[in-house]
């Protein structure tokens, strides 16, 4: 695809990577400071109105024990040939663990089968990008209560991946504001792996 090999060149272009890297020290120079303020940049700000986030804290173990993050990114990347799909895949492999696979993994998803968090239908489950995008988006919701809660850092990784894997629009420096140095650092590399389809 043409537009493909355009986004390469222009990934590999030592002003378009000049200007990423010096976007991502800039936002954490912010973070370091302290930004505009101590929530922009915390765990303390919550992603939702008080008391909907009650329960978001569940150890999650049952099907993902014993799997680092990585690791459960790569079980779920198994027939998935989509490089922007893969970089978003492994992007919440990174993010604290696998702290979302471990949660679509292990959660009873109530949701009718095209907006659950996996694609089950295949011979190997996979992210199903299109279901989280339109409950983030909060289309098709069974009921009025968010179907997907988190703390605004782990929302901002979750859309900004959405977003990578095509599902989604994204306010980017909403998102971006709400990550530390490291949670920046995993969106450069799953944003340099999508654009370039080599994993860092």
């Amino acid at each position: 695809m043409e537009w493909m090999d355009t986004l390469r060149e222009l990934a590999e272009t030592p002003g378009v990577q000049w200007a990423a890297e010096a976007l991502v020290r800039g936002i954490a120079r912010r973070v370091r400071r302290g930004g505009r303020s101590a929530a922009a940049h915390s765990e303390a700000g919550p992603a939702t109105a008080a008391g909907d986030t009650e329960g978001t804290e569940t150890v999650m173990t049952t099907v993902t024990g014993g799997k680092t993050g990585e690791e459960l990114a790569e079980d779920l990347l198994r027939g998935v040939g989509n490089e922007w799909m893969r970089a978003a895949t492994r992007l919440l492999g990174g993010h604290r663990d696998g702290y979302w696979l471990r949660r679509f993994l292990d959660k009873q998803d109530a949701q009718p089968e095209h907006l659950q968090f996996l694609d089950r239908s295949g011979t190997h489950p996979s992210v199903n990008w299109d279901g989280i995008g339109h409950r983030l988006m909060s289309e098709f919701p069974l009921t009025d209560t968010p179907p997907i809660q988190g703390s605004r850092s782990e929302m901002a990784v979750l859309r900004i991946a959405t977003s990578l894997a095509g599902a989604t629009p994204l306010n980017l420096q909403a998102s971006l504001d709400a990550l530390d140095e490291t949670e920046l650092r995993l969106v450069q590399r799953a944003i340099t792996e999508a654009a370039t389809g080599v994993e860092d």
